[in-house]
């Protein structure tokens, strides 16, 4: 039981989302009260390179792979309900929201989160603007060490669809490419996107890479193996 989204859905929540515009801007602090009791219940990474863990919060599926020191990638994330009785690796009954802590590198709720993944095939990333501004850069991952002077900023902390055509548009702020032709996802690049601590000036970089199962579409035209999320971050 693999498809919780049909083509259709994709194509007219597309139809319906907006691309934004630009703007931009600097660092460091003790974790508050909130942070520090959720770290006691957070996923420890592990400490070899390639390595991996599993999830561990309630509802949460997928697992954290350690890609350097201190750089994290969550594969096949996703939450929900009812485990899938074919692949209990995923739920039959995926939520529509999904939300991310950087605090626990695993799962959160509604109340205690960084950033969340919902809308269209849960691909649009919005973070918790009560806490963060949102940047992007059209720099590799591996490259940005900062917040740039020329950074851009995202004023509704959101970054949705970025085109629909097979290039993608370096001034869009979103992060996927969806190609009307055969309906199939991909993420544009360049790009990465930087979140920046209101209260601290902490900063994050991520890099949004699929919504596929595995990071692999299931078929060349409308693939049905999602929504997995698949990103790599690391502190600044």
């Amino acid at each position: 039981m693999k498809i919780k989204f049909t083509t259709l859905s994709i194509a007219l929540g597309l139809a319906a989302i907006g691309m934004t515009t630009s703007c931009s801007k600097d660092n460091s602090l003790a974790p508050n009260i909130e942070e520090q009791s959720l770290s006691k219940r957070a996923v420890t990474p592990s400490t070899t390179i390639g390595g991996t863990v599993n999830f561990t919060a309630t509802g949460t599926k997928g697992y954290l792979k350690t890609i350097a020191t201190g750089t994290y990638g969550a594969r096949n994330f996703h939450q929900g309900t009812v485990p899938d009785l074919v692949d209990t690796t995923q739920w039959k009954n995926p939520a529509s929201t999904y939300y991310y802590s950087l605090i626990t590198n695993d799962g959160g709720t509604s109340t205690s989160y960084d950033f969340q993944f919902s809308g269209t095939a849960n691909a649009s990333l919005t973070v918790n603007t009560t806490k963060y501004d949102l940047y992007y850069v059209n720099t590799a991952f591996e490259s940005v060490t900062t917040l740039p002077d020329d950074a851009n900023l995202i004023s509704n902390g959101t970054a949705a669809s970025n085109s629909t055509n097979g290039t993608g548009n370096p001034s869009s702020t979103g992060w996927y490419i969806y190609n009307i032709s055969n309906h199939i996802m991909s993420s544009y690049g360049p790009r990465t996107y930087i979140l920046e601590n209101k209260t601290t000036h902490e900063l994050w970089k991520l890099r949004l890479n699929s919504v596929y199962k595995d990071e692999t579409p299931n078929s060349g035209f409308a693939a049905t193996n999602f929504p997995f999320m698949s990103f790599d971050y690391k502190k600044l």
